[in-house]
């Protein structure tokens, strides 16, 4: 009778996990693809993309377009919400982050988990003598 019950048990502990896996994946980082850029000059653009690295299974996700697109720096490019960025100086000076930012609660950030991918951009002419 004992090793009845400890077989139910079993049974339903392994159904629990397989009918679980698929739903509430846990997002765990963002790739940035490609991870950086050098900009050449005025209005060169470069495409990026998110991609989520889930558990839970073990997944990876193009999550491009629910991410939150960033630049640290005022004056050096400008990005769209879809990961374009479009470089706006003239100099080929500058360096930029560029951030994904993924929010599980996108209309109350505070009140879920955040997961940040970044990549770093720079002008062609960054770290020269013309730049100083």
């Amino acid at each position: 009778m004992v090793q009845n019950w400890l077989k139910l048990i079993l049974v339903c502990s392994v159904a629990a996990m397989v009918l679980s896996c698929g739903h509430g994946q846990i997002l765990e980082s963002i790739t940035v693809r490609p991870p950086g850029a050098t900009f050449e000059g005025f209005g060169a653009a470069a495409q990026f993309t998110a991609l989520g690295n889930y558990a839970y299974p073990t997944q990876t996700k193009d999550i491009t377009n629910q991410v939150l697109w960033r630049l640290d720096a005022a004056n050096f490019a400008t990005v769209t919400q879809t990961g374009l960025v479009t470089y706006t100086r003239y100099d080929g000076c500058g360096g930029a982050n560029l951030t994904a930012t993924y929010y599980s609660n996108p209309n109350n950030p505070s009140a879920g988990t955040t997961v940040v991918g970044s990549a770093f951009l720079t002008g062609a002419k960054q770290g020269t003598a013309a730049c100083q």
